[in-house]
């Protein structure tokens, strides 16, 4: 339903702030992965071990990987959890929920071109449809929810994976490792054609915005401290009911002072610009 109006670059650092969100999680989770188990052999007892073993293994690692990898403070636990991995994978999940929800939210503002909402025209990547000439799908969004579902799907079985492991042994290594690296694979290619194939030629549609925003009845919120709910309301529905904007009755009937009008229906008021930027 009709709300108040938003910037297109509002709404656009609404997703950018949410991916870095998700970006400083996935780092976060990669903390837990830097403590090796090496040297706790079988068990954790590092039974058979030549003592330090562990340490210059693990230096040499740090050094070959360039991460910062240190023996962990618990061998036991190490050896009987692999929750690290599922860390790792459920913040995966979690960006792909917010690249879910994003790609959708581009698919809906690209509909149209006529008879959707048409506030942002996506790039054509193909010919069109097969059946109707000169349509534009929103092909790359598709696909990016597709690798996100595929994603979720993976933490569903790392999940399980993950709670199958008994005393200091969890067999299910394997299917982790598989599914966690195609999840990693995935984000990573996925993510890099959605950032070619689409974002970066996204263009706003200001006519189709510019008129969303001149007929939008959510207008009448401004008019609610100034007159009153019960007016304001009545204002929007007499605007639909008369297919006509809210600006144009409110000045018809003199309602409000022309400069007070042009104040109130700014873009620039709407969107939160008062006396600074939000």
């Amino acid at each position: 339903m009709d709300a108040v109006p938003i910037r297109l670059g509002q709404e656009f650092s609404g997703y950018a702030h949410s991916l870095h969100k998700a970006i400083k999680r996935i780092e976060s989770s990669l903390e837990g992965l830097c403590e090796l188990g090496l040297g706790g052999n079988a068990v954790g007892t590092g039974v058979n071990n030549p003592v330090g073993i562990e340490k210059l293994a693990i230096e040499d690692l740090a050094k070959m990987t360039g991460f910062p990898l240190i023996p962990s403070p618990n061998p036991f636990e190490a050896t009987q959890s692999v929750a690290p991995l599922a860390s790792l994978s459920a913040e995966l999940r979690l960006l792909s929920l917010e690249l879910i929800r994003i790609s959708g939210d581009l698919r809906l503002l690209g509909s149209g071109p006529n008879t959707g909402f048409s506030e942002i025209l996506l790039p054509a990547v193909q010919p069109g449809s097969s059946m109707m000439p000169g349509k534009v799908n929103p092909s790359i969004a598709e696909m990016l929810a597709m690798v996100c579902f595929q994603v979720i799907g993976h933490d569903s079985a790392i999940s399980f994976a993950t709670q199958a492991g008994q005393l200091e042994l969890n067999v299910m290594l394997p299917l982790i490792a598989e599914d966690l690296l195609d999840s990693i694979s995935l984000l990573s290619k996925g993510c890099e054609v959605f950032r070619k194939s689409c974002l970066e030629g996204i263009e706003a549609n200001e006519e189709t915005c510019a008129r969303n925003f001149e007929e939008s009845l959510g207008l009448a919120t401004v008019l609610a401290p100034e007159l009153g709910y019960a007016l304001a309301a009545e204002l929007a529905q007499r605007a639909q009911r008369e297919g006509r904007r809210i600006r144009e009755i409110v000045e018809e009937e003199k309602i409000l002072e022309k400069e007070k009008i042009d104040r109130l229906f700014s873009p620039e008021y709407l969107a939160g610009f008062k006396g600074g930027l939000r």
